[in-house]
């Protein structure tokens, strides 16, 4: 069989990237080799750098900057955000599991899983990470996408998260474990239903919180998270861990955790664990921090939040914390990565870039330094740095075009003009946009 080759030269743009190591590159080319649909970066640089074939399709981006597209590092697909959906009806946890197990269930589930999915693209995120959705939804969307005719993000997904009995997340998103081998099973099933990582919640969360300091206490055992761990290191697999705590970040670490998500103020025994970690699959751990779900759900009234005291205490408690160790974490050089909630109330799939400024904001550091967590860095700590993360010859062709500068002014990223994924031009007209939430974060 004939295979398709085409070339494409995207031209007259300024070039971002994503390696930070030099000058913005002016009046330049991108070159993309596309292959049965499949498009790589074959060359980039200045006008003068870079020599357009003869005949080749080529797209004047009139003066535009290009950076690599975003990478969400931590998203739930079976939500998309909205607090205010139509028709919410209160079920407890084992009927809300049996509605997601019907067949009506399952299928609505998996349809706003794919249209939360479409959403990231179309908003400039080309990569995201699943890190806890009902039953394996999630598998089967990504493999389901991955065949379609049209064009998807990559999707890295972990499938449901473990958790102990009654844990964070609990007969929602999560499994429950209460023992090493039992949970060495629950790994096992994972790899054999095709997860791409392993996600566990070893202390308590904020929305399920009964008692003020429930959400950062550890719920797992060291023998536990530790069984996980090296279960899911035999299989070539990564870690994350959902930790809100200063004791849950130094048992998680302790026990070959490989990303931390959320984070809480660290010690010094934490911040060298993050740095050499022996247990961890590759000698070190990362940080993934979440802004936006920490910030809106301490800012925004507990009329619309639908939390209690005890939940909003505690928010506020997490997101203090957080920013501690957010800062303490790029003050002493720990990897960290960039990641939203999106699926959490008024975290939606296509606001990642907010994320950006409320790193900026929160965690006193400059543009450059959180497009870097949320391209470069993030590719590095999900794995994929071979394939996307910068714009590099080799590469695929993800990338996306803005109006203006995103590092002198983050609001760019609010509606891309182009959406390139691996080398396709993504249809973004389609608008996700939710009213309802973006009045009440919009100029949080």
């Amino acid at each position: 069989m004939d295979r398709q080759k085409s070339i494409c030269a995207f031209t007259n743009c300024n070039i971002i990237d994503g390696k930070f190591e030099g000058d913005l590159i002016e009046e330049g080319v991108i070159l993309v080799e596309n292959l049965d649909g499949v498009g790589r970066i074959k060359a980039l640089g200045s006008r003068d750098e870079v020599s357009i074939p003869e005949h080749c399709k080529t797209v004047d981006l009139k003066g535009k900057y290009v950076l690599p597209g975003l990478i969400n590092a931590h998203v739930h697909l079976f939500g998309d955000g909205n607090p205010f959906a139509p028709g919410d009806v209160k079920r407890t946890p084992d009927e809300n599991m049996e509605y997601m197990k019907s067949s009506l269930g399952k299928y609505l589930v998996k349809e706003t899983m794919k249209k939360n999915a479409m959403a990231s693209l179309q908003a400039g995120v080309t990569t995201f990470r699943s890190v806890g959705d009902p039953f394996y939804y999630d598998i089967e969307v990504r493999d389901e996408m991955k065949d379609s005719s049209e064009v998807g993000p990559t999707m890295l997904c972990a499938g449901p998260m473990m958790c102990i009995t009654g844990g964070h997340g609990y007969k929602l998103v999560s499994e429950a474990s209460d023992s090493p081998w039992e949970g060495r099973k629950q790994v096992r099933l994972r790899v054999y239903n095709g997860t791409d990582l392993i996600k566990i919640a070893s202390t308590g969360g904020v929305t399920d919180s009964r008692k003020i300091g429930e959400a950062g206490r550890v719920q797992m055992t060291y023998d536990e998270i530790a069984a996980i761990c090296d279960e899911a290191h035999r299989a070539g697999l990564l870690v994350a861990s959902h930790c809100q705590s200063t004791r849950g970040l130094k048992e998680a670490l302790r026990a070959g955790v490989d990303t931390i998500e959320h984070g809480a103020s660290m010690d010094d025994e934490i911040v060298r664990l993050f740095k050499h970690n022996p247990r961890s699959l590759r000698g070190y751990s990362a940080l993934v921090p979440t802004f936006a779900v920490a910030v809106y759900v301490s800012e925004i009234s507990t009329e619309y939040t639908k939390l209690d005291d005890v939940q909003l205490t505690n928010g506020r408690i997490i997101r203090d914390e957080m920013t501690e160790g957010f800062k303490t974490a790029v003050k002493e050089g720990i990897k960290v990565g960039l990641g939203t909630d999106a699926g959490m109330p008024f975290v939606t799939h296509y606001g990642t870039w907010r994320e950006l400024y409320l790193q900026v904001k929160y965690g006193e550091i400059s543009n450059a330094q959180a497009i870097g967590f949320a391209t470069k860095s993030n590719a590095e700590i999900l794995g994929i740095d071979r394939e996307v993360g910068t714009l590099e010859a080799g590469k695929f062709a993800d990338f996306i075009v803005l109006e203006g500068n995103p590092l002198e002014n983050l609001n760019y990223f609010e509606k891309p003009s182009i959406v390139v994924k691996q080398g396709n031009i993504i249809d973004n007209t389609r608008d996700y946009i939710i009213p309802d939430v973006e009045k009440f974060v919009k100029d949080i």
